[in-house]
């Protein structure tokens, strides 16, 4: 594996670009659950959901990321990690965006379900991306920076 050296204690430009998108989309996906937690008592009293058509929601979002995960793990060793790290940013935004003209509680599922793969792929490929871009007794230390980027910048929103 090969790794991208760093300009003395310092990081170098790949490496503050590969912590920057990482965290960038670690926050999204972050400020996606919680729009979607503030929204849900709207879309239950507007769609006149029950509870366990609510709850399924995230569930399905869940698996979705499941999906997402598995797949473009694989796509990742494939076509390369920064380029499948786009692909999957692009399906959650997609997605996301998307639900502003969801009219029916199945829009909202398969909406819901498209951006848990772009999230879960995201999440794998973002790791990966960190991973083999930093020396292995770094990794830990870059993924928690990441994390807590991650959640300064959705504090900030």
């Amino acid at each position: 594996m090969k790794y991208i050296t760093q300009h003395s204690h310092g990081l170098s430009k790949n490496q503050k670009w590969v912590i920057a998108s990482t965290s960038s989309g670690f926050a999204l996906e972050n400020m996606d659950v919680l729009f979607l937690s503030f929204a849900m008592s709207s879309m239950i009293a507007d769609l006149h959901l029950s509870g366990g058509a609510a709850g399924l929601i995230s569930s399905i979002t869940n698996l979705g990321m499941l999906v997402g995960g598995i797949c473009f793990d694989i796509l990742g060793d494939k076509i390369g990690r920064f380029k499948t790290f786009s692909h999957t940013v692009l399906i959650f935004a997609l997605a996301t965006g998307l639900m502003a003209f969801a009219n029916n509680i199945y829009e909202i599922y398969a909406l819901r379900f498209l951006a848990g793969i772009g999230a879960g792929g995201e999440y794998g490929v973002g790791i990966a991306l960190i991973a083999e871009n930093f020396e292995s007794g770094r990794i830990g230390k870059m993924t928690s920076i990441a994390a807590l980027i991650a959640a300064w910048i959705r504090l900030c929103w």
